[in-house]
């Protein structure tokens, strides 16, 4: 490294090689995005501020600083839940910051105490039991193109999966002999095993036979047309290709679906099955159950929506007097003063 490097520079570094990985034990995946928001920030600073970067020190890294890039975050059309994950990686680098040098606890103080804002809450979008099976069944299974597209999203459901939990799994993963199962590597580095159908685990072991025989346990299980490990966009390219054909056969059908909403719809369809939240919370890889509990939230909503939709069909729509019409009521209330 440069002998004339910023203080800015050398912390950034061992936060990304040192502090995230070995210290703190973060994922490969949650270390590019505290990256991202990193680069996100270094953007901020010299096209924004005009500010050049070999001169930029943890001096001018400051509450008034941080707050201006979280505004221009905002400006450029970021969700408010980005805007937060952009913060909460920055407070992680402060923290950092003040562990390796005592000089910056004081004036990062003020960086740790800004408030992240408040996000609206989203309603989850999920697929009815019959959309999904439409979406699943879509791939001509066939082909070889199709039973692999049938794969990824036949496992991207039953297993609930998170998309990158799907593109890292590995031929060991699967189990789909006796009792089947897969070995997911999820959130924070934590490994969990979920429960698989007999007919996922058939549809699994026809495509490792015809399509993956050759390859090593620790080869990817799910690949693309080139033989390399599959992504994240070739995984929403597969869904988009057989949604973009059902909408066209039927508008009812959404036309746009991203690869969350199968995890969302196995957990709506456990639900309405009876399973306990906790159990879910478990197979979801949650650690908390109040993440699960959006979907308990969600389906008290679609209880509510079919108990009003059903009330005038049995009890008659009901005329009540117009409370403002009563003079004397009002002349009783506006006494108050």
């Amino acid at each position: 490294m440069a002998v004339n490097t910023t203080d800015f520079a050398k912390l950034v570094t061992g936060f990304l090689t040192d502090y995230l990985p070995l210290q703190r034990g973060y994922s490969q995946n949650t270390i590019l995005s505290y990256r991202d928001a990193i680069k996100l920030f270094v953007l901020f600073l010299t096209d924004k501020k005009g500010m050049k970067l070999s001169r930029f020190t943890m001096a001018k890294f400051d509450r008034k600083l941080i707050v201006e890039f979280l505004d221009w975050c905002r400006d450029r059309g970021s969700a408010v839940s980005t805007v937060n994950q952009r913060l909460a990686a920055l407070k992680s680098f402060a923290t950092y910051a003040q562990i390796e040098c005592i000089d910056y606890v004081a004036p990062l103080q003020n960086v740790m105490a800004v408030h992240a804002p408040k996000a609206v809450s989203k309603e989850v979008s999920f697929l009815t039991v019959e959309q999904i099976s439409k979406l699943i069944n879509r791939p001509d299974v066939n082909t070889s193109t199709g039973l692999r597209h049938r794969t990824v999203l036949t496992l991207l459901y039953d297993s609930g999966c998170r998309v990158q939990e799907l593109c890292d799994l590995r031929v060991r993963d699967v189990h789909t002999e006796s009792n089947p199962t897969l070995r997911l590597h999820g959130k924070g580095d934590k490994y969990r095993t979920v429960v698989i159908t007999d007919k996922t685990a058939r549809l699994v072991k026809e495509y490792i036979i015809r399509q993956r025989k050759g390859a090593l346990l620790d080869h990817p299980l799910i690949v693309n047309r080139s033989g390399q490990k599959i992504n994240r966009d070739g995984i929403q390219y597969i869904i988009s290709k057989y949604v973009s054909g059902l909408h066209s056969e039927d508008s009812s059908f959404p036309a746009h679906v991203h690869c969350h909403q199968f995890r969302h719809s196995k957990a709506m369809h456990m639900l309405a099955a009876g399973i306990n939240i906790v159990y879910i919370r478990d197979f979801l890889g949650h650690e908390d159950i109040s993440t699960t509990m959006i979907y308990s939230r969600a389906d008290n909503r679609l209880k509510n929506e079919a108990i009003n939709t059903l009330a005038p069909k049995i009890t008659g729509d009901i005329e009540l007097p117009d409370w403002r019409e009563d003079k004397d009521l009002m002349s009783f209330l506006n006494s108050f003063g």
